[in-house]
């Protein structure tokens, strides 16, 4: 049988974390500068710049800390100890904040030209730390809930 543990799905959290801040920046750096003109580019930027950072907003604001919880509280109530919990978003987060610096490092440097981008390692770390956190805290929260729940209901 399947056994779930945090450490796995708290990476697995983070590794999906920094994919879809790839994809968000491929669909609002990459495919206007590669593959259009630059007029279809100007267009393309105007129309869909604004919803893909809202969802992308969205969804790193609300979306994962929320999920982080759920998925928290769900593996609190089982058989897991908060503290493994803890520990495999807390490990989650920092999976996210190194990915997303390696992924950002690499798509900048190849793909995205411009004043102010940020190139360097230690500005990609610096600019996931929030994310990262916002992970580890979800999964906090979803844990102290669990806990709560079995105390108190």
């Amino acid at each position: 049988m399947y056994q779930q543990n945090p450490v796995k799905i708290g990476a697995g959290i983070g590794v999906f974390g920094a994919l879809f801040l790839l994809l968000t920046t491929i669909l609002l750096f990459i495919v206007p500068q590669e593959l259009m003109s630059s007029s279809a580019s100007t267009a393309y930027i105007e129309a869909w710049s604004q919803p893909i950072m809202t969802v992308g907003g969205f969804v790193f604001s609300v979306g994962i800390p929320l999920a982080c919880g759920v998925i928290a509280y769900y593996l609190t109530t089982r058989e897991h100890t908060p503290g493994s919990v803890i520990i495999g978003f807390l490990i989650g987060g920092i999976v996210f904040i190194i990915g997303n610096a390696i992924l950002g490092v690499a798509v900048t440097n190849l793909f995205v030209s411009g004043s102010g981008v940020e190139r360097s390692l230690l500005g990609h770390l610096q600019n996931g730390l929030p994310h990262g956190m916002r992970l580890f805290v979800g999964g906090l929260l979803g844990v102290a809930t669990a806990l709560i729940v079995e105390e108190y209901f």
